[in-house]
């Protein structure tokens, strides 16, 4: 707890000692949090106490406490609740990321993958905040892991997995060492669990694309799984909440992994009697194939075809056109899962186990509203 004793306000004013001074206030103000003589989550005194006890003007003080927000170590809240309050733990936690069946990405190149690199970027970034270190694991590499840790408290998992049973035997494995976890994209909820609501990111993309007035909305990708079901079930709330009937010559099944079936799903698509003026791909990837296949058949985006993807993966802002698509927050959720883990490890308890991120549309230059022809020859 900091000491509240109130000392003269000589410094009233910033000084040509300023800069000193505010290094004062941050150096005292960190070593206290680190060390836990202030707690997780208590509150600091408010500016005029901090002015008094710091000897300094308020301009230092806010100062201070900016670096001190900026670095992790406080969050000032405004509006009910408001105040300023340690965010940083003192105790040195371990992240154990538990990668189970198909997500063995220690020994494969799927890490490059964005989903699993920007996931891993959120956790490192939010682990380092909180003074906690960041190990991954894998079910081959479990069982040589000593499972007497001192304090159960100090280890938690992260478990992402790529279907039910990678979960269920992620969550066996952090039980049978007595440790808390926290499922990153699980299929089903009742699990401490931070999710990305990816069937309203599929509605947030085609409403946008019949908004803009298009009614043959083709989608290309797969619609099962516990990654691509939800997306399907979004494309079809989509059309069905605009009024618009679903046509299963529009569906194309491709699993993404090569350009041949999304070049065939276009070939396909743009040879029906009736051809779509719109498409949804299932991920950023699939719309980067069927665009640059655009290109090579002469079909102009967007004046020719609307064009959404689903990620918002770094090649979508730099394509000509620029790709819209649906942003999947998987830096913010590595983020939010590290503050769950250590919520649940630090007080054995949170107030929401089961945390959902929002996606957003990220609109660019690939859609376009419907043109009265579609310049489309089947």
């Amino acid at each position: 707890m900091l000491d509240t004793t109130n000392k003269s306000n000589t410094a009233s004013s910033d000084s040509p000692l300023s800069p000193l001074i505010h290094k004062r206030i941050y150096d005292d103000l960190a070593g206290k949090i680190t060390r836990g003589e202030i707690a997780y989550l208590e509150q600091l005194p408010v500016l005029p106490e901090l002015c008094g006890i710091y000897d300094a003007s308020h301009v230092t003080v806010r100062r201070a406490l900016e670096s001190l927000e900026r670095d992790g170590f406080i969050r000032r809240q405004r509006g009910r609740g408001k105040g300023t309050f340690a965010i940083r733990r003192s105790s040195k936690a371990t992240i154990r990321l538990l990668f189970v069946g198909e997500a063995e990405v220690l020994r494969s190149p799927v890490e490059l993958c964005h989903e699993i690199f920007d996931l891993m970027a959120g956790i490192r970034e939010a682990a380092a905040l909180q003074n906690a270190s960041v190990h991954t694991v894998s079910p081959t590499s479990f069982d040589s892991i000593s499972a007497s840790d001192a304090d159960k408290r100090a280890v938690g998992y992260i478990i992402l997995a790529m279907d039910w049973a990678g979960y269920c035997e992620g969550v066996q494995m952090a039980m049978r060492h007595g440790a808390p976890y926290v499922l990153v994209n699980p299929p089903l909820p009742g699990y401490p669990s931070v999710r990305v609501d990816m069937e309203e990111a599929a509605f947030l993309a085609v409403q946008h694309l019949a908004q803009l007035g298009h009614q043959r909305i083709a989608y290309v990708g797969s619609n099962g799984g516990e990654w691509f079901a939800p997306r399907w079930d979004g494309y079809r709330r989509a059309l069905a909440s605009h009024g618009l009937d679903f046509d299963p010559a529009l569906f194309h099944d491709s699993d993404g992994a090569t350009s041949q079936q999304d070049e065939q799903a276009l070939e396909s698509l743009l040879a029906l009697s009736s051809p779509p003026t719109a498409v949804f791909a299932a991920s950023d990837y699939r719309a980067l194939h069927l665009l640059n296949h655009c290109r090579r058949l002469g079909i102009q985006v967007p004046d020719d075809l609307s064009l959404c993807g689903y990620d918002n993966i770094g090649e979508t802002a730099d394509v000509n056109p620029a790709l819209t698509t649906v942003h999947h927050p998987r830096l913010e959720q590595g983020k939010e899962a590290v503050s769950l883990l250590l919520d649940l490890m630090n007080e054995g308890r949170s107030d929401v186990l089961d945390r959902q991120i929002r996606p957003h549309i990220v609109v660019r230059e690939s859609c376009a509203p419907l043109k009265t022809r579609s310049l489309i020859v089947p």
